[in-house]
């Protein structure tokens, strides 16, 4: 499976951290949306396990969040569309969500100004925000619980 997809993350407490390059940054506590795309070996299902393990070198800007302990990955949207990460990071501010850190993610989209974006929801509210939103611009999709994806040999 390759596309892009949409993480729904939760930061437990106010975190400071330092994404690659990009100037550190303090994420309060809250709901967060990023949007990034799996077209390389192992697409989508490689990514994700890569997200929600802790133990990692950072690699990309979303490896430097996931990996923090206060940090937990609480949804996972797949869509079939490639190089889809313009069109749904501009569908997400549509629909309110708010761009956070300049460049984050957006490395090969730089007029996308970031990739993450804040929710004023929790989770499972943002989620169905998300769902209505996709389902309104005819999106295909599918939605992932974080528990069911993570493999045996994980664990």
């Amino acid at each position: 499976m390759k596309g892009t997809y949409i993480l729904i993350i939760s930061v437990g407490r106010g975190t400071w951290f330092k994404p690659g390059s990009l100037q550190r940054v303090r994420l309060p506590p809250g709901c967060y949306v990023y949007v990034g795309s799996a077209m390389g070996p192992g697409g989508f299902e490689k990514r994700v396990f890569r997200h929600l393990r802790k133990r990692k070198k950072a690699r990309w800007h979303i490896d430097y969040l996931t990996r923090l302990r206060s940090v937990q990955v609480k949804s996972i949207i797949y869509t079939p569309l490639q190089h889809g990460e313009s069109r749904l990071t501009r569908m997400l501010s549509s629909l309110g969500f708010v761009k956070m850190v300049k460049g984050f993610g957006a490395t090969d989209s730089p007029s996308d100004f970031s990739h993450l974006l804040s929710s004023n929801e929790g989770a499972s509210k943002t989620v169905e925000r998300i769902v209505c939103g996709m389902r309104r611009s005819g999106i295909r999709f599918r939605v992932f619980n974080p528990e069911a994806l993570i493999s045996p040999s994980e664990c």
